[in-house]
């Protein structure tokens, strides 16, 4: 069956629930592109936020990777926040390297947090990005 009226860049999802051995399919779900993308630079000596996505409520985020690409791994420390949790913390990325969370799924209103600080009053550039997507 074709679906009409889908806004363009949009894909449906047909979620499926079994209740009692028996497929209850619901209406189609809107999948949405979701995640960002985020730059901070200088000397930055208390933690700094980088990139933020807050999953839109009524919907369920799936958190797909975060990539972290540093001028001066050697000063960068990082900080990851996923809901309430801090994921990762004080850590000192060594190069350009895709964080993979495959489909980590989030519950709406949930914030991921990227944030970043220099050691040694050194001066970086660091870029960040969340990739993920959201259904609802």
């Amino acid at each position: 069956m074709a679906i009409q009226d889908a806004p363009d860049g949009t894909l449906w999802t047909q979620v499926v629930r079994i209740v009692a051995d028996t497929p209850v399919p619901p209406e189609p779900a809107h999948e949405y592109d979701a995640g960002g993308v985020g730059n901070q630079s200088g000397v930055i000596a208390d933690w700094e936020e980088v990139v933020r996505w807050r999953v839109t409520p009524g919907r369920v985020g799936e958190l797909k990777e975060i990539l972290i690409i540093s001028d001066d791994y050697d000063h960068t420390v990082v900080q990851i926040t996923i809901g309430t949790s801090v994921w990762a913390t004080n850590w000192s990325p060594t190069s350009s390297m895709p964080i993979i969370f495959e489909d980590l799924r989030l519950a709406g209103g949930t914030v991921v947090l990227v944030e970043v600080r220099s050691i040694g009053g050194a001066d970086i550039d660091v870029d960040a990005i969340i990739v993920g997507k959201e259904v609802g």
